[in-house]
């Protein structure tokens, strides 16, 4: 069971393996704690902004003092693909920034094959509990 300081500290060790030019696809239930997971990560990375849930906009864009960016894309109010065609996400997923992507499953076909998928589940009977599993796609 890991608490919300532990998934702090694991989003804050990841983000410096994470590797400039990356994609991380983040996959949960609602409330699972994705985006808690990457304001951590974010913080750990050093942005200048607090990082927010994008949920209305579907992109945020946060840098670091050291001209590196962040885009956090949330994808759970997307509703048709015209919107994602709309957004270059190819301009995104193939420069040099990180990129975070919550709600990877509505975008699979789109993520780049090789990239990191972070998967964040609720333990039965643990309402505050979570397990988390990190693999990296080659």
């Amino acid at each position: 069971m890991l608490s919300a300081q532990q998934t702090a500290a694991i989003a804050a060790q990841f983000s410096s393996v994470v590797q400039v030019g990356e994609v991380v696809a983040f996959f949960g239930e609602l409330g699972s704690g994705k985006t808690f997971f990457i304001k951590a990560f974010c913080q750990a990375a050093g942005t200048l902004q607090q990082a927010t849930s994008p949920s209305f906009t579907l992109i945020n864009e946060y840098y670091t003092a050291e001209n590196l960016f962040i885009y956090h894309f949330d994808f759970y109010r997307l509703k048709n693909m015209a919107e994602l065609q709309n957004l270059g996400l190819d301009d995104f997923f193939y420069d040099h920034n990180i990129c975070l992507v919550e709600w990877a499953d509505k975008i699979l076909t789109f993520l780049p094959d090789r990239r990191w998928e972070v998967y964040l589940e609720f333990l039965p009977g643990q309402p505050d509990g979570r397990k988390i599993n990190i693999v990296k796609k080659e």
